[in-house]
């Protein structure tokens, strides 16, 4: 089964295009706020759930320095003009409530021209097979009704999805404690 240790790891997009799947480090800040400048509106609302310009200096360190046991990150790069471009995060934070099983939220952004190329479900397998080695037994999402991107990658997953909806929003939880991985799940 796959750990963080066995990244960084090269992917092929539906395109036929290579990504690389590797470990946020602190020193991606500026990439990674380059990528924020790069979703449009409607993909910041999806992700942040509000119309945001920038990201802080304390939500990039937030963000880029984390430590992998209870907030794991991981991006999906290219290579553009001789740089290292990310173009897609996808983490995981631990819940801290009082329940006897782990739990962590999952979210994930990928930038709007790099959309519909599998990126999403990429960083989605490799953030379920982390947590699952790390012993999370649970995932879940807060994702907008209208982010039909979101949704689909969790309905095509193979889990059995527990989803409440309320004021347009559908809040997903999935055990993974028991999942078994094949090869579709980066064994």
């Amino acid at each position: 089964m796959m750990s963080l240790s066995q990244l960084p790891r090269c992917v092929v997009l539906r395109d036929g295009r290579s990504t690389l799947i590797r470990a946020i480090r602190p020193d991606d800040k500026q990439r990674l706020l380059d990528g924020f400048h790069r979703l449009r509106g409607k993909s910041v609302y999806f992700r942040f759930f509000s119309a945001k310009k920038d990201l802080t200096e304390k939500e990039l360190k937030f963000y880029t320095e984390v430590d992998f046991e209870h907030h794991v990150a991981v991006v999906s790069t290219i290579e553009s003009n001789d740089e290292e471009k990310i173009i897609g995060v996808g983490r995981y934070i631990e819940l801290t409530d009082n329940d006897t099983e782990r739990s962590a939220e999952v979210a994930l952004a990928v930038d709007d021209d790099h959309q519909n190329l599998g990126v999403g479900t990429i960083l989605f397998e490799y953030l379920v097979t982390i947590a699952h080695n790390k012993g999370i037994a649970r995932l879940e999402a807060d994702v907008l009704l209208d982010n039909r991107n979101m949704q689909e990658i969790f309905e095509h997953s193979g889990f059995e999805l527990k989803k409440t909806t309320r004021s347009g929003v559908t809040h997903i939880q999935f055990n993974i404690k028991d999942a078994v991985f094949n090869k579709y799940y980066l064994d």
